[in-house]
């Protein structure tokens, strides 16, 4: 019951961060996805020129790990930025940094299913070019537990305190909470991705009843 006790005692501490995971995540789906229309559609532009460099805008961004992209965000982005002949400061706090990071796989993602979304929506496929609407939700799971990464580059979000629990509890110093603070931080993730996954399936089963 001790261990049980500490979990408690730290879950407001470990929900702030979860809140952290959110954000980055909903960021991160909402500049992907507009960079990843912009994309999807040049694709499927006439001119050969711009067609080219979509795609490889696209390819990018799908075969290179975000991980990646959150170092090389963490050199080349100041903390602060200040603008010539200007009083202003652009602030690029770290959790920003990890939603830009993870916001160039959810372009590759986005310009590469959005596009046969459109091809099958102007083939008169609308069943297959609806389905677009659960996969995108199906990865926006995917990328708020993707944000955990974001741990690497200092941000505090819930896994980051996770070791902050295990190592300012009683129970940390024997290991004892490891095992159930990293259990509890699963069930917290579990219990907001379960149920928009049944939503999900919900919509995937009505669009394809509207529309075949």
């Amino acid at each position: 019951m001790s261990e049980m006790s500490a979990l408690i005692k730290w879950t407001p501490f470990l929900l702030g961060g979860f809140v952290w995971n959110i954000v980055i995540g909903v960021l991160a789906m909402t500049i992907g996805s507009l960079l990843g229309v912009v994309l999807a559609s040049l694709r499927l532009s006439d001119k050969k020129w711009l067609r080219n460099i979509s795609y490889g805008l696209t390819t990018l961004s799908c075969n290179v790990p975000t991980i990646v992209f959150h170092f090389y965000l963490v050199i080349m982005l100041p903390s602060d930025w200040a603008i010539p002949g200007l009083e202003w400061t652009i602030n690029f706090p770290a959790w920003l940094k990890a939603s830009l990071a993870l916001a160039i796989a959810v372009l590759g993602f986005t310009s590469n299913n959005l596009m046969i979304a459109l091809r099958q929506w102007r083939a008169g496929n609308h069943a297959a070019a609806m389905l677009f609407i659960p996969a995108w939700i199906n990865y926006m799971l995917i990328i708020i537990m993707a944000s955990s990464t974001a741990s690497i580059i200092g941000v505090s979000e819930i896994l980051s305190r996770c070791n902050i629990v295990i190592s300012a509890s009683n129970y940390g110093s024997d290991g004892r909470l490891m095992l159930p603070v990293y259990l509890y931080v699963s069930m917290i993730f579990l219990s907001f991705c379960y149920p928009l996954n049944c939503l999900m399936k919900k919509l995937q089963s009505y669009l394809r009843e509207k529309y075949v």
